[in-house]
């Protein structure tokens, strides 16, 4: 009987080591599946570039909106079939599916650029308007930051870990980077030059503008439960300075006060108002006189929503000492605005330095030598300065400050 019960007791040990072990492997094996069935993008388009049938806007639609939707079937079946947890969890297919999405993405950019041709079907009757500096960053942007962003979420997913605060914060920042590029991509497809070309194919756009807002509204719905559990683990109270001992926070302060002005200032430029007719600046930053229409929307965007978080920013830090609970919104949207700075400067400023060769654009210029340095030091300063903020706020239990 005693050899019988220490075999069944070896067993339920070598049982359970072997759930540790598949637990423990489990997420990379996963994430592994998720990149491999990613890169299936890559001879897909290749396969399809071979096609006749693309040579129909609403076929390349059509086939593309397939192609997309059924990567979440696959996934189901492949990879998280036997995970409870994360199979009924409708995020865990969107970001499968705009994992797969990126590669193509990336795939497009080296197209734009010249370096492959897979994907030349879709810029003649696709979405033409990524013809464009714009389109080549966007998509570059997309097919690496994104692509990262998304396996990072993932793995939290399927560690059972979204609740924790990196995912939180990181998801949040790729809101932001995604909102702002979807913003701008679609404003200026709409008002560029590219207007009167738009096809079906622009209607694959719809998700990327529908979830991410999804998300962003989930997120600031657990926002309070999210303060609980952070208090609840850190119980001891946040030291909170004047404003007068905070230097750090009163070059952020005059930072923003100045970004406020500037972006005031191109938007009048974008514009093309009678006051900066005849503006020098425009020597500085030719871009802004590009017919694709995205500079303009992008600035536009500054002017209209960057301009309202500074303001909204300063009132933050300024009086979060008196005040902490009026301003637990700020570290979240911190995050928010970090990302879509990074994404906007990242595309606004390349797009500025390089005219696709394969497809040049006549109303592209080049940044004169005597102002290179300036122009892209102004635009340096707008995509790295979000992220030292976002530092400040949201980095180890800083962000408690604000609660």
């Amino acid at each position: 009987m005693n050899r019988t019960k220490k075999k069944q007791l070896s067993k339920e040990t070598d049982i359970q080591s072997s759930m540790k072990s598949f637990e423990s492997e489990s997420p990379f094996r996963i994430l592994f599946g998720v990149v491999a069935v990613s890169f299936l993008s890559v001879p897909i388009c290749y396969i399809l570039s071979y096609m006749k049938e693309m040579k129909n806007s609403l076929n390349v639609f059509l086939y593309s909106a397939v192609i997309c939707l059924s990567v979440a079937p696959l996934t189901y079946f492949l990879l998280i079939k036997h995970l409870l947890h994360v199979k009924k969890e409708m995020f865990f297919y969107v970001f499968t599916i705009f994992s797969f999405t990126a590669i193509a993405d990336l795939l497009l950019a080296l197209t734009i650029d010249g370096y492959s041709s897979a994907f030349l079907f879709y810029l003649e009757q696709g979405e033409v308007y990524l013809k464009t500096g714009h389109g080549l960053y966007i998509n570059y942007w997309d097919g690496t930051v994104h692509f990262l962003l998304y396996l990072i979420m993932l793995y939290f997913m399927l560690k059972q870990r979204t609740k924790t605060k990196i995912f939180r914060f990181l998801s949040l920042f790729w809101c932001g980077s995604i909102i702002n590029s979807l913003i701008v991509l679609v404003g200026g497809a709409a008002v560029g030059q590219y207007g009167s070309h738009i096809k079906p194919s622009c209607l694959l756009n719809v998700p990327y503008a529908m979830f991410p807002l999804i998300f962003l509204l989930q997120q600031c719905h657990t926002r309070t439960y999210f303060i609980q559990q952070q208090m609840k683990e850190n119980r001891k109270l946040p030291n909170r300075k004047s404003l007068y001992s905070r230097p750090l926070d009163m070059l952020f302060i005059s930072y923003m006060i100045c970004a406020i002005l500037f972006a005031i200032f191109r938007v009048l430029h974008a514009l093309k108002t009678p006051l900066t007719m005849n503006s020098f600046y425009y020597q500085y930053e030719p871009y802004i006189l590009n017919k694709s229409g995205f500079p303009t929307v992008q600035l536009l965007t500054y002017g209209f929503y960057f301009v309202a978080y500074y303001y909204l920013a300063i009132n933050a830090l300024l009086f979060y000492d008196q005040q902490p609970s009026q301003f637990n919104w700020f570290p979240d949207w911190t995050m928010v605005h970090a990302g879509a700075a990074a994404q906007a400067q990242f595309s606004y400023l390349l797009s500025s330095l390089h005219n696709p060769p394969l497809f040049p654009d006549s109303s592209w210029s080049a940044i004169p030598s005597d102002n290179w340095w300036i122009s892209v030091g102004l635009n340096s300063v707008l995509a790295i300065v979000p992220q030292l903020l976002a530092f400040r706020v949201c980095a180890e239990n800083r962000d408690r400050e604000f609660y």
